[in-house]
């Protein structure tokens, strides 16, 4: 037995070493099409500059409900269909600039002004790219309660997210975070051009992802987590009464106010913490529910930005589904891009996230971020964008203010 418990043991650090290998050299890889990583950057946008392009797009939008008539009830349309409905949503879409025509040197008008032909569906995916949807070309639920949005109150919202723009002081050198909250999205601009962005999940409706002005200054490569005592009361103390075999394998244990000790889950631990004298702790492992790497940042509402396991979320176009932390796409890009001036590589990136013991490591600069909330912006291209007001910001005059 002595023999083949040797062996097991030999195998396993022979897996592990081919496996970190693996890692190392997937790490040295050139970046796959669709990674974090932008292929030429471009220039962030100048919050001054953005918000006078927003007042002018204002007052566009208050002449063109001038000529705005409100598409009839109906069903979805999708390209290949004729319907007297098609008519209408054509004519929104040139007055909002979207529809220009059928492809060709010239412009063409529509043969047949009640079929849903391809320059219609190209206008339709330009339109819901504009305003955050999936631009999938079909005019359903989604994209027809955009398009009932009148032009004045469309106005109104690019007026209030003037205002916002021009209340932004954003750093014009070095670097800098920005995460626009309806957007879910994270850019990295340095010098003044945005090098890197991902997708993000932030705080759902009853958590919200609070508006912030710090620093990020630590990186935490396999990371513990400390569970709140708000989603420790609603949701973790629930479970592990229920179930606390499952929580134990999950890596959570019961952790002591005062002497600090970790101790395995038991009746009297959870008694403890529900009265507020322990919390639950889950270690660092693959299994985490912060990931692999946490980026840490002052503040006082306990907010940073993680990896996260449920990257399936990062598939939808609205992901406000987290207790108010940020969650990232590509946090290994980030953790490259910010400690690549301290002498880190990608294989080194990637090697600090196969172990299972924490490792924190001090930026030297640390970049300001800035969490936002912007419902509405202007292209490089001059075209208006929105979003969702997830949050009610826009119909809360005091958070406007």
């Amino acid at each position: 037995m002595a023999h083949g418990n040797a062996g097991y043991g030999a195998c396993t650090r022979a897996s592990r070493w081919l496996a970190a290998l693996l890692v190392l050299a997937v790490a040295a890889m050139p970046p796959l099409v669709g990674s974090a990583r932008a292929p030429q950057p471009v220039p962030a946008l100048d919050p001054a500059a953005t918000s006078a392009q927003l007042l002018g797009a204002a007052e566009r939008y208050r002449e063109l409900a001038k000529d705005w008539q409100p598409m009839a009830e109906g069903e979805a349309l999708q390209a290949g269909d004729r319907d007297k409905r098609v008519v209408q949503l054509r004519r929104l879409l040139k007055l909002y600039g979207d529809y220009t025509g059928l492809p060709g040197p010239v412009t063409v008008a529509a043969t047949d002004s009640q079929r849903f032909d391809s320059a219609l569906e190209e206008a339709v995916e330009r339109y819901q790219r504009r305003h955050g949807l999936h631009p999938n070309g079909i005019v359903a639920a989604d994209t027809l309660a955009e398009l009932a949005v009148p032009p004045t109150e469309r106005a109104r919202q690019l007026e209030l997210n003037a205002k916002r723009w021009k209340k932004l002081s954003l750093p014009r050198e070095g670097r800098y975070l920005f995460i626009n909250v309806p957007e879910y999205q994270l850019q990295l601009v340095e010098k003044g051009m945005v090098t890197l962005r991902m997708k993000t999940v932030v705080g759902k409706t009853s958590s919200r992802t609070p508006t912030l002005r710090t620093r990020v200054t630590n990186v935490v490569f396999n990371p513990t987590w400390t569970v709140p005592r708000s989603i420790l009361l609603t949701d973790m103390l629930p479970k592990a009464r229920n179930n606390p075999e499952a929580m134990h394998k999950r890596g959570y244990r019961v952790v002591n106010y005062g002497s600090g000790n970790a101790v395995p889950i038991s009746a009297d631990g959870l008694a403890r913490a529900a009265g507020g004298d322990a919390t639950l702790r889950q270690v660092s492992g693959p299994g985490n529910t912060l990931g692999r790497v946490k980026f840490v940042m002052p503040n006082r509402q306990s907010i940073y930005l993680h990896d996260t396991q449920a990257q399936s979320l990062f598939e939808l176009h609205e992901r406000a589904f987290s207790h108010g932390c940020v969650r990232l796409q590509h946090p290994e890009e980030l953790a490259y891009a910010l400690l690549r001036p301290q002498g880190w590589d990608r294989p080194r990136v990637a090697q600090a996230t196969t172990g299972d013991e924490p490792l924190n490591i001090r930026i030297e600069r640390p970049p300001r971020l800035f969490i936002t909330y912007l419902t509405a912006w202007v292209d490089a291209n001059g075209r208006p964008h929105f979003r969702r007001d997830i949050y009610h910001h826009d119909t809360d005059s005091a958070a406007t203010n």
